[in-house]
């Protein structure tokens, strides 16, 4: 396993957005294009409630990719939250 750096983090709103719009650009010059894809999670019960923050946008995104999803969970808790049960631990609003 490689070591983390100090002082890395995520990624900031501000760079997503200007990567955002560098390939705005680039598309609406004809250099890029975008082409949606397709998002494998196995063993998707060990998410945490943040990681699912993340999936439900991108889902909600205007290049939403197809989405499969694996689990052998049946009824159980959501991890990041402590008192929340659900299907296959996966938060209700994820779910709907």
């Amino acid at each position: 396993m490689l070591p983390v750096k100090p002082g890395r983090t995520e990624s900031t709103d501000k760079l997503r957005r200007e990567v955002n719009r560098v390939i705005r650009r680039y598309v609406e010059q004809g250099i890029a294009e975008v082409v949606s894809g397709a998002v494998f999670v196995d063993e998707l019960h060990m998410l945490d409630i943040e990681c699912f923050t993340h999936l439900n946008a991108l889902l909600e995104s205007p290049m939403a990719p197809a989405v499969i999803l694996t689990t052998n969970r049946g009824q159980s808790f959501v991890r990041g939250m402590s008192d929340v049960v659900s299907p296959h631990g996966i938060t209700r609003d994820f779910l709907d």
